[in-house]
């Protein structure tokens, strides 16, 4: 996934991953206060391995690999493999008010709040024992934590006086946000991101193939069958937005998202439910 509007670099260091898919994001500190410019021109040509998605800084954020590529960032194959990598130009020691004065907070909560959606990341952080349990954990963790849960680094970023609580935040109100603004346009082109694609495969479909209850709404309809309720989309999309989506969906396009044998028997139900 290339998030849409958002500057892209194509970043040197980009590695194949096996499924495309992600369970967590990454928070890193540069240990540096380089622009987030810098960061993205530096991995153009860098020769250590190491990459991230996205480089952040008080102003600005750029995407450096798509999300479906692996990011040399974490250490450890695991930590590569399921997770996205942030950049935040700082260092380990910057202060509290540091952090929350020279972070571009809006600009970085609204990228994350497209990942989430995306790839059904909870606003929250895990715990080291957490992802040492589960290293497929949907949630937000630091380098550190990688650190402690899957080794592979001495790295320790992004540092003790991260205001984890203010991303976390900004983050959730960033996703309450966008599910109310978000255009029917808006809802298809994430519907059709190949990477969201991979993702609604991967749903449970069975009560679709007994027939979808006849006292669900066309909201709900979308909801589960597209994204299962919260994995792509959240709780908050208008009834507006679904039926903007649902006139211009074919059977063509519901299989480019979901299994082609249920394609046309979604395409059916959705049909009906919206010419009543």
């Amino acid at each position: 996934m290339r998030v849409p509007g958002v500057p892209f670099v194509q970043g040197r260091n980009a590695y194949t991953d096996r499924d495309g898919l992600k369970y967590g994001i990454a928070i890193h500190a540069t240990d540096n206060n380089a622009t987030a410019a810098q960061e993205a021109d530096y991995a153009t040509r860098r020769t250590d391995g190491v990459s991230a998605h996205f480089y952040v800084d008080a102003t600005t954020i750029i995407q450096s690999l798509d999300t479906d590529a692996r990011a040399g960032h974490a250490g450890s194959g695991t930590g590569n493999e399921n997770a996205i990598a942030i950049e935040i130009t700082g260092t380990d020691g910057s202060s509290r008010q540091w952090w929350l004065d020279n972070v571009a907070w809006d600009r970085l909560a609204g990228v994350a709040a497209i990942l989430c959606r995306a790839y059904g990341i909870a606003p929250r952080r895990a715990t080291v024992a957490e992802m040492r349990t589960n290293p497929r954990v949907r949630a937000f963790y630091g380098h550190n934590d990688m650190r402690l849960a899957w080794g592979g680094t001495t790295h320790t970023d992004p540092g003790p006086n991260f205001p984890w609580d203010h991303l976390l935040a900004t983050v959730s109100a960033a996703i309450d946000d966008s599910e109310e603004d978000m255009t029917p346009a808006q809802f298809l082109a994430i519907l059709q991101d190949p990477a969201v694609a991979r993702t609604m495969r991967a749903l449970p479909w069975q009560y679709v193939g007994g027939g979808i209850p006849a006292n669900y709404s066309t909201l709900k309809v979308l909801n589960d069958t597209f994204v299962n309720t919260q994995t792509l989309i959240g709780r908050n999309i208008s009834e507006e937005v679904v039926r903007g989506v649902l006139a211009t969906l074919t059977p063509e396009a519901i299989a480019a998202a979901i299994p082609p044998d249920l394609a046309a028997k979604v395409a059916d139900e959705l049909a009906r439910r919206l010419a009543t």
